[in-house]
């Protein structure tokens, strides 16, 4: 007789992935990196992320919020959804959206997760999950250095309004005791994958330590990423 199944920490989750249209991703990289290699960085660390759901335990499925077709095609080729903005009103509006899709679902929660994290693993994204308190609830786990958001697990899905952006990470704290959430939030270290955003050249050199493998790093191994870029 085979064991029973393992329920989720939280049933029924959806990872959410907002995506920027690559041509207009990295911006403050352009010191660093000339266009064609910011959409290229973009792309794979897309790529890295949904790998990384998609070898997760706890996820019932993988929605990605976006206005550039080419990120719509990775998204399908990785077995996710795709949630395609017309018209773009910003990050807080689409994951705003999202929620009410999922909530609309009746799923169970959501994980907001950024693009841009390719150090990211499936076992912290089900460590996140099994530290999740239970009933009506959000996990936070902030960025490296911004004060930003860079994880958001809340359950349900509209249980609290978003403000991502910068200080995100105490606005959200704020946001949850208003909306009379339980809150357990994370330090970076304890996610080091998932905290390690790539906004500035200093991510891009520390990503050496962080990443073992993947789309990323094969990327930034090529000879065209080892010169700076022409000015």
């Amino acid at each position: 007789m085979s064991a029973p199944a393992r329920s989720r920490a939280v049933d029924d989750l959806v990872a959410v992935v907002p995506v920027k249209t690559f041509a207009l991703a990295k911006q403050r990289l352009a010191r660093t990196l000339l266009p064609a290699q910011r959409e290229a960085l973009a792309r794979a660390m897309l790529c890295d992320v949904l790998e990384a759901l998609t070898g997760a335990k706890g996820l019932a499925a993988i929605v990605v919020v976006t206005a550039d077709p080419q990120a719509g095609v990775l998204a399908q080729d990785y077995g996710a959804r795709l949630m395609f903005e017309r018209r773009v009103r910003g990050l807080n509006p689409a994951v705003a959206e999202a929620a009410g899709w999922l909530a609309a679902e009746r799923r169970g929660g959501m994980l907001i997760l950024p693009s841009d994290i390719p150090g990211l693993r499936a076992a912290e994204i089900d460590r996140l999950v099994a530290a999740h308190p239970p009933g009506r609830a959000v996990s936070l786990v902030p960025a490296h250095d911004s004060g930003g958001t860079n994880a958001l697990l809340v359950t349900p899905p509209d249980a609290m309004p978003f403000s991502f952006g910068p200080l995100s990470f105490a606005m959200h704290q704020a946001n949850a005791g208003e909306a009379r959430l339980t809150l357990r939030h994370h330090a970076p270290a304890d996610f080091p994958g998932l905290a390690r955003d790539i906004d500035q050249p200093c991510d891009l050199a520390a990503l050496d330590a962080l990443l073992a493998d993947g789309h990323t790093r094969r990327l930034l191994a090529r000879e065209e990423f080892a010169r700076p870029a022409a000015r």
